[in-house]
């Protein structure tokens, strides 16, 4: 893993981030905004970072928990780490499609083969999509108010499309396994134009074959047969989400004003799908202006303007230089 390749997107992530929340600034009174960011307490401010460590600490929990379900046994540390890489992966690239990559690289690194590493990660994006599916409606529901979405409506659209398109997909390659590996024999005569020797390309399609099969058989197992290891695995999937969704409403207890806790979920859900759209590193500008957009409905200019950077800060860029520092020492410790 080489960090100096990604210098670029890291600098083009924070730059656009940072871009974006000056321009939020300029739109809001700094006459109250910096006086309100001033006076919350050190305690608060620890408090809100130990929520998000929990954020962390809990997607590890979930990758241990479904590795367990595969018959792999790795430490909570290890886990972490992996979470920690990935997020600094997923800051740097767009959709924050990095993440994922970086994931199973760790896994395979491990016990886990190529095909484990890949169905335990591809798990871990069926079980957003039903924690997504269920509980935005759910929540939009239970507020029995109409959001005002005509701004970003375009966007959340989009975002919306590409998260039922990659949920479809991955439930569609499980169901309809047999005719993708069908397919795969298939991908030999594309090889021939990469690979000359025909013993390379069967070995390599023999390869892939048998990791797809490992990869079909170890998702069934996680969703079907380890039902235990599944209700873990959502319950830690759902504590992890809600945790960091928490966070807006913690920074507005701590400025002093009411946190309106359900509210702010349901916006933090529609951030987080927005951002799926891959136009910037790690959804940079896109989480920015639309969090301000939603956030501003209930909220003075002024306190929003307080609330977004703050919020971007102990979210974004706790995860951006958290994820920096465990990446530079997993690459210094060659491993």
């Amino acid at each position: 893993m080489d960090l100096k390749k990604w210098r670029k997107w890291l600098v083009a992530s924070i730059l656009i981030s940072m871009g974006s929340l000056t321009i939020i600034f300029a739109f809001s009174s700094t006459k109250k905004a910096i006086p309100l960011i001033l006076s919350i307490p050190l305690w608060f401010f620890l408090i809100i970072i130990l929520v998000h460590f929990l954020h962390w600490l809990f997607w590890a929990v979930r990758i241990k928990i479904m590795a367990h379900a595969l018959g792999e046994n790795i430490s909570i540390m290890w886990a972490f780490r992996i979470v920690m890489v990935n997020l600094f992966m997923a800051s740097v690239t767009p959709s924050s499609i990095g993440g994922e990559p970086s994931r199973i690289y760790l896994l395979s690194q491990g016990n886990l083969s190529s095909g484990d590493a890949t169905a335990l990660i591809l798990s871990e994006r069926l079980l957003d999509f039903i924690f997504f599916a269920v509980s935005l409606p759910l929540f939009i529901l239970l507020l029995g108010i109409s959001i005002n979405l005509e701004d970003i409506a375009m966007e959340l659209f989009v975002a919306i499309g590409l998260f039922l398109l990659g949920g479809s997909a991955l439930i569609y390659i499980i169901y309809n396994a047999s005719k993708i590996k069908s397919k795969i024999k298939k991908l030999e005569k594309l090889l021939k134009f990469f690979i000359k020797g025909e013993d390379r390309r069967e070995r390599l399609i023999h390869k892939v074959e048998k990791e797809f099969d490992t990869f079909v058989k170890s998702v069934i197992m996680i969703f079907k047969r380890k039902k235990v290891h599944f209700i873990a695995a959502m319950s830690a999937t759902a504590i992890m989400w809600f945790a960091d969704f928490t966070i807006p409403s913690l920074i507005l207890l701590a400025m002093g004003y009411p946190p309106f806790w359900l509210l702010s979920i349901t916006f933090q859900m529609i951030i987080l799908l927005i951002t799926i759209i891959p136009i910037s590193p790690g959804g940079s500008g896109l989480a920015e202006f639309s969090a301000y957009f939603l956030y501003s409905q209930k909220l003075q200019p002024d306190i929003t303007g307080a609330l977004v950077i703050l919020w971007r800060v102990l979210t974004f860029y706790l995860n951006l230089f958290g994820g920096m520092i465990c990446t530079v020492h997993y690459i210094s410790k060659g491993k």
